[in-house]
């Protein structure tokens, strides 16, 4: 939810600055971060996946955002936030039995059970007897209409990122292309 925020704003702002949205599609890899958009129905499909199948495509989905990363290492600063926030939220979810731990406040914000959320998510669980690295789990509360819910600080990170890389490749110079100056602009002889 976060990061889809991240990647709107991105979009945004990149438009605000007259940025193109064709150059998104310089980025390298972008199967890589295609991939696990289809491999996390999975884990929704087949609740009850057993713990080494779950491991696979859990480690398989972050990979695959690494490797997207990893691909486009140019763009530096994204690079690190992207990178940050997948490893912060990957770290907590293998410390945990590859399952999200979320706050306990979010029995009470929606008035649930912790059987009601793992039935549907049963990628999360609330952490009502604690957690491993509970710091870095879904902890934060979001209360924005129609993306309420909880977020980690790996996802927050993770969506600074994504608007970081939006709006710096829809505003980069193509190579080989200059910008016109005003020499070129008043003197054509010389262009």
């Amino acid at each position: 939810m976060i990061l889809f925020s991240g990647l709107v704003f991105g979009l945004i702002v990149g438009a605000l600055c007259k940025g193109n949205f064709f150059r998104l599609s310089t980025l390298k890899g972008l199967w890589f971060a295609i991939l696990p958009l289809a491999l996390n129905p999975i884990l929704r499909f087949y609740p009850g996946i057993s713990f080494w199948p779950k491991a696979f495509v859990i480690s398989g989905i972050y990979l695959f955002i690494l490797l997207f990363v990893y691909s486009n290492r140019e763009y530096k600063v994204s690079s690190i936030f992207l990178g940050l926030g997948t490893l912060s939220n990957f770290i907590v979810i293998a410390a945990n039995n590859f399952r999200m731990p979320v706050s306990i406040k979010a029995l009470t914000v929606f008035n649930v059970t912790a059987e009601s959320v793992y039935l549907k998510r049963p990628d999360y669980f609330v952490a009502e007897h604690g957690a491993n690295l509970l710091f870095l789990g879904d902890i934060i509360y979001f209360p924005v209409p129609k993306f309420n819910g909880f977020i980690s600080v790996g996802d927050i990170i993770l969506a600074i990122g994504m608007f970081l890389l939006i709006v710096t490749v829809m505003n980069r110079k193509s190579a080989g292309q200059e910008e016109p100056n005003e020499d070129n602009e008043t003197n054509p002889s010389k262009a």
